[in-house]
């Protein structure tokens, strides 16, 4: 425990040097490992927190990113041939970037009375934040060209994800008999249920990937990593997170092992007998002893109503980003994304959020389908059910803007963009000498993406 104590009290200093060292670094082209770094510490906002005592400390997330598009840019004009990736998210990202920031102006109208940006304003920082992740997910595509730098990132993220499990095991052994609501893992400003949807996200995702791993000595560990994070959504008592998770194990199994739904039809039909009792009481919770709604779900049902009746003030926009919260409403937000974004961005934003997740979906299946080796498929399959996880866990809240919720989802589906258009794996043979490839040039269609 000493030791863990030494390395906590040290962890900002070593995060803070490092930092310095990889954007010099960047300044040279190889802005790569600032990504790394970078890719490490988003999740770690307790971390993020405590940089704030070094000068430009609290500034480090833009900084690491400003430098890193410094170093891809010098990274381009080094490299012969080279030309940004494609994929079909370039364009519906650009469309998205500039609609959310019209959605700005149109909130700034609605609450204030004039289009104009106020850098004051809490929605322009949120706006910001969240344009990061597709900004990640470009960076991710274009500069993770190498194999092992693939898979130094899904090292980096499983290591990230190592450090989310030890606090928030010690939260849960904590606080579990206290309250829930005071469990939030590394994410400081966020709530148990957004733990809980990370946790269960990134977990499909190893399942995914493990469901094709042959190497015991990858996965063993993965599999140790697994069970951890469901021992944390399990004690979480994340409602939405049960239901997201249940649906993504469905999905994946439908894919890739048809078996295994009978366990999971199984656990369907007797969860009462076979979840933990706490879990059970918690599901349990939805409806009272008459049948009725609980009052959270009550409040739940009754904010959806208030933001639909904004939704029909204003159909085709919405009443403008991030204004929702901005209302004094008793809840605050509308826990469903689909209704938050039919009240504040109207049917145009709602439609380019379902279009960016069919990328994804498309992606992840282009992956699975036409991967070369098993790490390949296993991203796609991965990949594919973290979506439908994702969409699950939107109906209960906003699992969606956050930075250090969603953002891995983004450099994640960037590392499965660039193993679509990396070239195959040479197969080499002891008996058969090898003959130089001939160079042709493969035209990449964008659908493929």
């Amino acid at each position: 425990m000493g030791i863990l104590a030494f390395i906590k009290h040290l962890a900002p200093l070593f995060v803070y040097v490092a930092g310095i060292i990889f954007i010099f670094k960047s300044v040279t082209g190889d802005g790569r490992w600032a990504l790394l770094l970078l890719t490490f510490i988003i999740p770690l906002r307790n971390v993020i927190e405590k940089l704030q005592q070094f000068p430009l400390g609290s500034s480090i997330i833009n900084i690491l990113i400003l430098i890193i598009i410094f170093g891809l840019f010098v990274f381009f004009t080094t490299q012969k041939n080279q030309s940004f990736a494609p994929s079909s998210l370039n364009i519906i990202i650009i469309v998205l970037v500039i609609y959310m920031l019209l959605s700005l102006l149109i909130g700034s109208n609605y609450l204030y009375g004039s289009f104009s940006i106020d850098f004051s304003d809490s929605r322009v920082k949120d706006w910001k934040n969240f344009c990061l992740m597709p900004l990640l997910f470009f960076i991710t595509l274009n500069y993770m060209t190498e194999r092992k730098w693939i898979y130094r990132t899904l090292i980096v993220m499983a290591l990230a994800m190592i450090v989310v499990d030890y606090y928030t095991v010690n939260q849960i052994r904590e606080y579990s008999l206290v309250s829930r609501d005071k469990i939030s893992g590394t994410f400081q400003f966020l709530g148990t249920n957004e733990v809980a949807a990370f946790f269960n996200e990134f977990t499909i995702v190893l399942v995914g990937i493990v469901s094709f791993i042959k190497d015991k000595r990858i996965k063993w560990p993965l599999l140790g990593m697994i069970f951890l994070n469901i021992f944390c959504i399990l004690c979480l008592y994340s409602r939405g997170a049960y239901l997201g998770f249940f649906a993504g194990l469905f999905f994946l199994c439908l894919f890739k092992n048809r078996a295994m739904l009978v366990p999971l039809v199984l656990l369907a039909v007797f969860w009462q007998n076979i979840l933990p009792e706490k879990v059970v009481e918690r599901i349990k919770e939805t409806t009272n002893n008459v049948g009725q709604l609980d009052n959270s779900s009550q409040m739940r049902i009754d904010i959806w109503k208030q933001a639909l009746d904004l939704f029909e003030k204003s159909p085709l926009t919405g009443t403008g980003y991030g204004v929702f919260r901005s209302l004094g409403l008793e809840l605050g937000d509308t826990h469903n994304i689909y209704v938050k974004y039919l009240a504040e961005q109207g049917l145009i934003g709602l439609s380019i959020f379902i279009t960016i997740l069919f990328c994804f979906l498309r992606m992840g299946y282009v992956l699975f389908k036409k991967g070369e080796d098993d790490l390949s498929k296993g991203m796609g399959l991965g990949l594919m059910s973290c979506i439908i996880v994702l969409m699950v866990n939107n109906f209960f809240g906003d699992r969606w803007s956050y930075l250090e919720l969603s953002a891995y989802l983004w450099i994640f589906a960037g590392l499965v963009g660039r193993m679509i258009i990396m070239p195959k794996i040479p197969e080499t043979s002891a008996e058969t000498p090898q003959t130089p490839p001939i160079k042709t040039k493969k035209k990449v269609r964008y659908y493929d993406l």
